[in-house]
């Protein structure tokens, strides 16, 4: 484990250590729900940014180490740095803003006062750029990729990150504009997520979608060959859009 984690590192160490402070994060968030007795709709205030400090330590660490899978030129270009860069500034624009909101007792989602509101439609431009962060270092590994690593690790650590931008972009615009992820059914399933088990809830299809850019790696480290990790691509993505037809046709994912 220590190698895996000296070697993320060594790839890209701001995204590295964007990691280590979302898991710090995470903890702190955890520790405010054991103390903090307050609550949104039955949950606990801090359950939202408990929830996006999880979801960032794997994506901070998931870019970070594609960026090895860059060649060594393409790491210093203008392209990778621009991922860098608004990945990090997006991030902590969200996770702030949520874990703000959760201090002084109010919703950072879908919010009623007028500060909510204008920093919630600026909350959807910045998961906007996360996305697309991602699909930009999809595109730069298929393009740009070390030619010395494997063509279907290549391909797989690609096509994750497109996919996840791509379909996480899709599923989380849609959670946006019905302005609730719920459909049919009421909140606060069963933990750690508490999607919906009496409904649909587009929140499991976004689930699927982000974490296209682990799956499709670890096919190819299972030794997936070219059409196998093109195979697992379609697979996953019609795995999230069945997910996403049941949430709208109003069936629960979740016990």
């Amino acid at each position: 484990m220590s190698a895996i984690l000296i070697e993320l590192h060594r790839r890209q160490p701001l995204l590295a250590w964007a990691g280590w402070i979302a898991l710090a994060t995470l903890g702190l968030c955890l520790v405010a729900m054991a103390l903090d007795g307050r609550t949104f709709n039955g949950l606990s205030v801090w359950t939202k940014p408990a929830k996006f400090a999880a979801s960032f330590v794997p994506w901070f660490w998931t870019l970070a180490w594609a960026w090895g899978v860059l060649a060594p030129e393409a790491r210093r270009g203008f392209a990778a740095g621009l991922v860098l860069w608004v990945t990090l500034a997006a991030a902590l624009y969200e996770q702030g803003w949520i874990t703000w909101r959760a201090a002084i007792g109010l919703p950072s989602h879908f919010a009623e006062d007028p500060l909510g509101v204008l920093m919630y439609q600026l909350m959807g431009l910045g998961a906007v750029l996360l996305v697309a962060m991602a699909v930009l270092l999809g595109v730069l590994v298929l393009l740009r990729g070390d030619r010395a690593q494997p063509r279907p690790w290549r391909l797989a650590v690609g096509v994750g990150l497109v996919l996840s931008g791509v379909l996480g972009g899709f599923t989380g615009i849609a959670i946006s504009a019905q302005t609730t992820p719920l459909v049919g059914g009421g909140a606060g399933g069963l933990p750690p997520f508490y999607w919906s088990s009496t409904g649909g809830d587009l929140r499991v299809a976004h689930f699927l979608a982000v974490h296209a850019m682990q799956a499709l790696p670890a096919l190819a480290l299972l030794g997936a060959g070219m059409r196998m990790v093109w195979a697992g691509a379609a697979g996953w993505a019609a795995l999230g859009m069945a997910a996403y037809a049941l949430a709208l046709a109003g069936v629960p994912l979740s016990p």
